[in-house]
């Protein structure tokens, strides 16, 4: 008679067993080594991951806007030239009569030592040129209108040309001194020239 009964064996059969599934469990799979390399070698250095952010604003680029231009109009200084200003825009709102057509043109004044001695520091370009030659034509006027039918007003930075037919409110792109300037009257052609002296920053250097 054997002094191991079949329970015994069987329960030693079950504790081997239990110990071969456990030494299985901590076996180390081939495929789950870490594998190493050059850049290891030394402290490991931790990247901080980058918080996702939740709030949509921090996505929006602000807008930029470009800085509003100075306003070439002049301002009124006493009450006469504000109720002379309200006067004339009240007007131009009211006005029925059609707006001519015009053209603006530049022209220097050259002497013999710009042509060949070149003695000044004038060129070719607007920037040399001391008037501005404004034409105001008047097709459908009358054969007989004269000088005496055209009112004009000429300001630092404006001209306003009123005829019959026509009336203009025209801002000029340069300041001019309207005290030095003239205008003429072509009647053939119906058209009324102005020669206006411009005065500009940096004429003292161009001229």
């Amino acid at each position: 008679m054997s002094l191991l009964g079949s329970e015994n064996i069987k329960l030693l059969q079950k504790l081997f067993k239990a110990e071969d599934d456990a030494s299985s469990d901590e076996e180390i799979v081939p495929g789950d080594v870490p594998k190493f390399g050059p850049g290891d070698i030394g402290d490991a250095v931790v990247k901080p991951r980058k918080k996702t952010s939740t709030d949509g604003s921090e996505h929006v680029k602000p807008c930029s806007y470009a800085p509003l231009e100075a306003s070439t109009e002049t301002q009124p200084k006493t009450i006469e030239e504000w109720e002379s200003q309200q006067q004339e825009e009240a007007q131009a709102l009211l006005e029925t009569r059609r707006q001519p057509e015009y053209r603006i043109s530049y022209r220097q004044t050259v002497a013999t030592e710009d042509i060949y001695l070149q003695m000044n520091c004038k060129t070719p370009s607007t920037a040399s040129c001391e008037n501005m030659i404004v034409e105001v034509l008047f097709p459908e006027e009358d054969a007989s209108i004269g000088v005496h039918h055209i009112e004009l007003s000429v300001k630092p930075q404006c001209v306003i040309v009123e005829t019959p037919k026509y009336y203009l409110n025209l801002v000029l792109p340069h300041k001019i001194d309207p005290d030095k300037g003239n205008a003429a009257w072509r009647s053939d052609q119906k058209t009324l020239q102005l020669t206006l002296r411009m005065v500009r920053d940096l004429d003292f250097v161009n001229f």
